[in-house]
């Protein structure tokens, strides 16, 4: 899809019927009521960067972009109500299918019946969906227009007042650039009148979409959808004489939608969409596993194993292998950098007492450690993937075949016979050609960051 046609999507949205309640009527996950926004209507103000006092002008540029500014947000307020619904329905299905998926693999084993614990499931989405219907957390109430021509001139012109803290000469660029940034707090009182508070500081640069976001607590479950307060904010934009107007409306009207979908992404509490409710339930698993009656000695490391071998030959029926390498490398990848918001870092120090700091590790390339469980995980993968139920039927086997001494088994050793039986090779020879496949496939997945 050409990024134009983004545009293009958002106002047809604009322009399309309401969400309506029966809608989502046969939803399991969440029944919408009416979808009735009315916060992006009217004149939004604007205002001259340099004066600080409304803008005067009339330059085309400013007031056709002025002109769709309001019906973009709504379109994309809209879209994302839309789209989070549709994502919650497919990750109910998909705990649904896991469960029976699971439940079926452990009856094989001579398990006790495996059940998801759905008490709390989607209970902080629904939250924050129910307050996207009712009415947004995020405002823009201001445009501040910028003369790109006037800063290029003189950058020294830029003004001493508030609004000039959002823009920025990078000299490495030499280019101008403009942020956001904002505090969303939280808020609300717990039954019995213990209060909960905390806050989430974000910042976008909105030319590059790198940022920045710090969360003093994460959200509860019971969070209710007026707990969160709203945030108003302004906008700033550049205007100049290098292109056509239409050129250059075009381009503020895309790089808005580019800049919304990490500006105003709610969920960004937790994970967001593409990293959600994904990685196989693995706490229900081990749990599971937990409570069942297994002859081995190493009961602990293999708990952790089982557990997560269960996981993986679900995941791989259910939604293939790149699920489990792609969710993976986004785990490695926030781990190397937590606070990131974007495509990247940007701690949007530009002004003086600004001096954010945080961990920002350069993306590593996968080494498997084979004598830990998470390397381990991805030899028991590489035979799953080359065996199929083939192996699981050889785990089995030897896990339920009784002891020739009578003693417990060594749960690796049950794990590197099956291997051996199947292959026919070695264990030591199958795991390092299971390393050297199973490592290539991983940094297949890894998390580049894409140019501005």
């Amino acid at each position: 899809m050409r990024r134009a046609s983004v545009v293009a999507l958002l106002l047809l949205s604009f322009l399309a019927p309401s969400l309506r309640a029966q809608d989502a009527a046969e939803s399991p996950v969440f029944k919408m009521e009416p979808f009735n926004v009315r916060a992006y209507s009217g004149k939004i103000r604007i205002v001259d960067g340099f004066t600080g006092q409304d803008y005067e002008g009339t330059h085309i540029v400013v007031t056709e972009f002025a002109r769709s500014f309001n019906k973009i947000l709504l379109g994309f307020h809209k879209k994302l109500v839309h789209d989070e619904v549709k994502h919650l329905e497919l990750r109910y299905q998909l705990g649904r299918d896991f469960e029976r998926e699971v439940n079926q693999l452990s009856a094989t084993f001579g398990f006790s019946e495996f059940a998801l614990d759905n008490r709390t499931w989607l209970t902080r989405e629904r939250s924050i969906l129910t307050r996207l219907v009712r009415e947004p957390f995020f405002e823009i109430k201001t445009i501040v227009v910028w003369d790109l021509d006037r800063l290029r001139r003189d950058p020294a012109a830029k003004p001493d007042n508030k609004y000039a803290r959002d823009i920025h000469y990078e000299a490495d660029t030499q280019r101008w650039e403009r942020r956001i940034t904002a505090d969303w707090d939280v808020f609300f009182a717990r039954n019995g009148g213990e209060q909960f508070r905390t806050e989430k500081r974000q910042g976008l640069n909105l030319e590059t979409q790198c940022g920045f976001h710090f969360i003093d607590v994460g959200l509860p479950l019971n969070v209710p959808p007026n707990a969160f307060r709203k945030v108003q904010l302004t906008y700033p934009i550049f205007f100049s004489s290098d292109a056509t107007a239409q050129e250059d409306v075009t381009r503020l009207q895309e790089n808005l939608v580019a800049n919304l979908n990490y500006l105003y992404d709610p969920f960004s509490w937790g994970y967001r969409r593409h990293l959600r409710f994904r990685g196989g339930f693995i706490s229900d698993c081990l749990e599971h596993i937990q409570a069942q009656r297994v002859p081995v000695r190493d009961r602990e490391w293999f708990n952790t194993v089982l557990a997560r071998f269960f996981s993986d030959v679900a995941l791989v029926k259910l939604q293939g292998a790149r699920e489990i390498y792609s969710y993976h490398m986004q785990q490695k990848r926030i781990s190397e950098s937590p606070n990131a918001l974007g495509v990247g870092l940007d701690l949007l120090n530009w002004n003086d007492g600004e001096d954010r700091t945080a961990v920002d590790r350069a993306e590593a390339t996968v080494r498997l450690a084979l004598e830990h469980p998470p390397g381990f995980r991805f030899v028991l993968l590489d035979a799953y993937l080359r065996h199929g139920d083939a192996f699981v039927a050889q785990v089995r086997d030897l896990l339920r075949a009784p002891a020739s001494d009578g003693r417990a088994r060594d749960g690796r050793a049950v794990f590197t016979a099956a291997i051996e039986a199947v292959s026919g090779l070695s264990y030591t020879e199958f795991s390092q050609r299971a390393k050297a496949t199973q490592e290539e496939q991983l940094n297949r997945f890894r998390v580049t960051r894409p140019a501005a």
